[in-house]
């Protein structure tokens, strides 16, 4: 996985005023894809996002942290989830690049 540091990720999504996230998001999803071979390629799971005005970001939330912790980590997909259901997930893509940056 690749490493990011988490400061600049903070700058990037406050500047970018949504955007970084976004990439973000396909170009992590794209790594899980790579080293776990579960799942679809980021601009699927982007779109599908999309069409479902963001409900499927809650459900990918849950299952990163699932293939976050195939790879070796924590398993903290309740979390995730939990903070996407209690519209605070927006910390959740930070928690993940940390579990990321640990393997």
């Amino acid at each position: 996985m690749k490493k990011r540091n988490i400061v600049l990720m903070v700058f990037l999504y406050i500047f970018t005023f949504g955007i970084y996230p976004l990439y973000w998001f396909c170009s992590f999803q794209n790594q899980l894809k790579k080293t776990t071979g579960l799942g679809f390629t980021g601009g699927i799971h982007l779109l599908m996002f999309i069409i479902t005005f963001g409900i499927y970001g809650i459900y990918w939330q849950y299952a990163a942290g699932k293939r976050l912790a195939i790879l070796g980590a924590k398993d903290r997909s309740i979390m995730y989830l939990l903070f996407s259901i209690f519209f605070i997930g927006f910390i959740n893509p930070f928690l993940m690049q940390s579990q990321a940056n640990q393997l």
